[in-house]
């Protein structure tokens, strides 16, 4: 599985995008908001990961993500079936009837030693029905958490966002 260190390389990525994908807002508020880096530089959880208002069990049936032994324990954030504690720029452009307005997660894996540390941080697009992309399934490193909590949420998604090209037709006289 790739680890993206770098803003290019979640651009190249093309994840939370286009609209109405909103993974880009939820991963600036997961840097700013749930993750905070100690002085060990470790990734603390601002928040307890067992609450259903902040994140839910993820299970990994499909095997999506590595498994360690002993068992690490993941937690899956981005359903806007449960928005919980997800600020409105995050959850805005959430339609039911529109699956890919649902469609990005975040998913955490917590460190052995400790149950507020992240050990792993991942991004994915869920695929409905309980299914994950494996090809769109990345590590986020910590450096790439570091420099997003350097940026305003404008700056990061301007640095982001892929250029999507529009269909224009040339009419002729």
């Amino acid at each position: 599985m790739r680890t993206l260190n770098e803003l290019s390389h979640l651009k190249e990525t093309g994840y939370g995008q286009p609209y109405p994908r909103y993974g880009l807002s939820l991963l600036w508020w997961f840097a700013h908001e749930c993750v905070e880096i100690d002085d060990d530089g470790n990734m603390i959880s601002r928040y307890d990961l067992e609450d259903e208002d902040f994140a839910e069990e993820f299970h990994n049936y499909e095997e999506l993500l590595p498994i360690y032994e002993p068992p690490t324990p993941y937690y899956e954030l981005g359903n806007l079936h449960n928005p919980g504690i997800m600020p409105h720029h995050v959850t805005q452009n959430y339609d039911p009837d529109v699956l890919e307005s649902n469609a990005d997660r975040i998913i955490v894996s917590v460190a052995s030693d400790c149950n507020d540390k992240f050990d792993r941080i991942y991004v994915t697009h869920h695929i409905g029905k309980g299914g994950f992309d494996e090809n769109s399934t990345y590590r986020i490193s910590q450096g790439l958490i570091e420099i997003i909590q350097r940026m305003e949420r404008s700056e990061f998604i301007r640095a982001v966002k892929v250029k999507q090209r529009r269909n224009r037709r040339r009419h002729r006289r």
